[in-house]
C-alpha cells in the first residue's frame, strides 16, 4: 500500500478535525482526550488542557509539513542551491525542528493540566506565572511529588535520557537561540565520490535521510509519553 493511500485512511482527530498523519499516535491521543473530556470538561482549567492537546497535534503535523517542504526542495535544488532556495531550505528545517520540539512542550503542558484535574494543589494552573513555569522538567517534577510510584515517571525518565530527545532539544535550541548554521561542501576527486554536503550542526549530512530519521524519532518519543498518559488515566477511572 502506498504512503498516500495509508495517509488517506487515517482518522480525523475528534478534538480538532485534523487528519492524523500515519506517524502520529492517534489512538492513545484520542483515548486521553476522550477520558479528559468525559470527566473534566467542566473544570475551569479545561481550556488549558484543550489548548495544549490541540497544539501537540498541530505542532507535530507542522513539523511533518515542514519536513516535506525541505525534502521537495532538496530533490529539486540539491543541498547547495542558490541563495534564495537555500534560505527556503533553512526556513523549512527551522520550522521542522521548532515545531517538533514544540510538540514535546505542548504534550507536557497538556499532561500537567491532566494532573491539575486530579490534584490541583500539586499542579497549579491559575495564574500566568504558574502557567509560564510549566516545562517538560517542571511537569516531571510535579508528577514525582504527587504520584511518586506511578509508571508514568519511567516514561518521562526514558524520554529525558534518550539521545534522540537530547538531539531534538539541541537542534531546536541552536536554531532558535543561536545560529543559522552554514554548510560544509566537499569536492571529490571523481564525479560521484564527494561526501554529502554537511549542515554545521553536529556535522549533519543534508541528504534525503535527514527528515525521515528525525521524524521517526519524534513519532516514537511522542508516542511513548502519550501512551504512558493513557495508562496513567486508565488507573484512575
Amino acid at each position: 500500500m502506498s504512503k498516500e493511500a495509508k495517509s488517506s485512511r487515517m482518522p480525523a482527530l475528534s478534538n480538532n478535525g485534523l487528519t492524523a498523519h500515519q506517524d502520529f499516535p492517534a489512538a492513545p491521543y484520542e483515548a486521553v482526550h476522550a477520558q479528559v473530556e468525559a470527566r473534566w470538561s467542566q473544570e475551569a482549567s479545561y481550556f488549558q488542557y484543550t489548548g495544549a492537546w490541540n497544539a501537540l497535534a498541530y505542532r507535530f503535523h507542522g513539523a511533518v509539513d515542514a519536513g516535506a517542504i525541505f525534502q521537495k526542495s532538496l530533490k529539486d535544488c540539491g543541498p547547495h542551491p542558490a541563495p534564495h532556495q537555500r534560505f527556503q531550505q533553512e526556513e523549512a528545517l527551522f520550522n521542522f525542528f521548532s515545531n517538533g520540539f514544540a510538540a514535546f512542550e505542548a504534550m507536557f503542558y497538556g499532561v500537567f493540566a491532566v494532573g491539575s484535574f486530579i490534584n490541583p494543589q500539586a499542579f497549579p494552573l491559575t495564574t500566568p506565572k504558574e502557567r509560564q513555569r510549566i516545562s517538560p522538567a517542571h511537569t516531571a517534577d510535579a508528577f514525582k511529588r504527587a504520584f511518586p510510584n506511578d509508571p508514568i515517571l519511567d516514561a518521562f525518565a526514558n524520554l529525558f535520557t534518550d539521545p534522540s530527545y537530547q538531539r531534538w532539544r539541541d537542534m531546536r535550541n541552536v536554531l532558535t537561540h543561536r545560529a543559522a548554521p552554514g554548510r560544509r561542501v566537499f569536492v571529490g576527486i571523481g564525479t560521484d565520490d564527494a561526501p554529502p554536503v554537511e549542515w554545521k550542526i553536529n556535522d549533519q549530512p543534508l541528504d534525503d535521510l535527514l527528515v525521515p530519521k528525525y521524524q521517526r524519532e519524534l513519532a516514537h518519543l511522542i508516542s511513548d509519553v502519550v501512551l504512558a498518559a493513557e495508562r496513567f488515566l486508565n488507573t484512575r477511572i
